[in-house]
């Protein structure tokens, strides 16, 4: 354990960071980001991404450490502050997930159900529509588990060897394979598809059914995009908007959520615009900001959401340390975004 790692630990024992946080953030909303929970085990046989995937047992971690800590609350809770009905209570947090992944019910809702913790589901309406296989899931599947490469899958989507050498090259591969005709895009990732499948099973996303489930579990329901691009760098943004709020109307009877999460994080004033001219009265990004709620009504539509990964929050023995959870969570800047 090197020196910062120690004065973290003496100031979580000490109830420093305890205080601190009962001192500066009362009047905060702390917003949580997840996406995928699986077994370690089953995790690396299916070559989940490990920024993006968490077990049950830290996800239970990080619940109980929050219920020590904070007061839980649901998405009605957020909205109802928001729109000046009822006011959030002190150190309120709430629990999301993105994208619709199968494992969010099978392993994730049974520990937030047991923990009686709500939580919020963003969907990206067009992975839980046919939910047997997401090409953006191929595509990253097929990079992490190196049967292919950047090169390879560019000079495949492009029709020349040349590849994007950017800090986003996944990005850049995702937004040339999303130009595509889906009947070419399918059968460039095909050979890709059929190993994952044969490796992850037939289906790993939500259905419609599994999200009506979750909605009659009081389990929030909110959109992430229809097609999950990011829609600050697409052209079809209201149009991607606007198929995921109907979709999720017409199958899964979201009607009060009115809640979006940006794709990627990724959002501008044009964005913005377009899901507040669709409905949308709660806009939830990747900003890692605490939302300031004075006497608890929450300041901004736009909410800033802290990632849990497991490399920011355990030790070595892959246990979830306090000393690390509390300054992730208790020290981030607090502001009202805008845009």
């Amino acid at each position: 354990m090197n020196l910062k790692e120690m004065a973290k630990t003496a100031a979580l024992h000490s109830g420093a960071f305890s205080l601190l946080h009962r001192l500066r953030n009362r009047e905060c909303l702390t917003v949580l980001m997840f996406h995928r929970v699986l077994p370690q085990e089953l995790a690396k046989r299916v070559w989940a991404d490990p920024e993006y995937t968490v077990t049950p047992e830290l996800l239970a971690s990080v619940l109980d450490f929050c219920k020590r800590h904070h007061s839980p609350v649901g998405l009605e809770d957020v909205l109802a502050s928001r729109e000046g009905i009822r006011p959030l209570p002190p150190y309120p947090v709430l629990v999301t997930f993105d994208d619709g992944w199968r494992d969010n019910l099978d392993y994730a809702h049974p520990v937030l159900q047991a923990a009686g913790v709500p939580w919020v589901l963003f969907a990206a309406t067009d992975a839980v529509a046919a939910p047997a296989i997401w090409w953006q899931e191929v595509l990253e599947w097929a990079l992490r588990s190196g049967r292919a490469s950047y090169s390879e899958l560019w000079s495949a989507a492009s029709g020349n060897g040349a590849s994007k050498a950017t800090s986003a090259r996944t990005l850049s591969l995702l937004l040339r394979f999303g130009a595509l005709s889906p009947d070419r895009r399918d059968e460039i990732l095909e050979p890709y598809a059929a190993a994952m499948r044969e490796i992850c099973g037939s289906s790993i996303a939500l259905s419609a059914e599994d999200l009506r489930l979750l909605r009659h579990n009081s389990v929030g329901i909110g959109a992430h995009g229809s097609s999950h691009m990011p829609l600050s760098l697409v052209d079809h943004a209201e149009r991607d908007i606007a198929v995921a709020r109907e979709w999720l109307a017409e199958n899964v009877d979201v009607t009060t959520e009115n809640s979006i999460s940006f794709p990627h994080g990724r959002y501008d004033n044009r964005t913005a615009r377009i899901a507040r001219d669709a409905g949308y009265r709660l806009l939830f990004t990747s900003d890692p900001v605490l939302n300031p709620c004075p006497r608890g009504w929450l300041k901004s539509d736009i909410v800033g959401r802290i990632s849990i990964a497991t490399e920011d929050v355990v030790g070595a023995d892959g246990v979830v340390m306090g000393e690390r959870l509390a300054p992730w969570l208790f020290l981030r800047e607090r502001s009202a975004l805008s845009i």
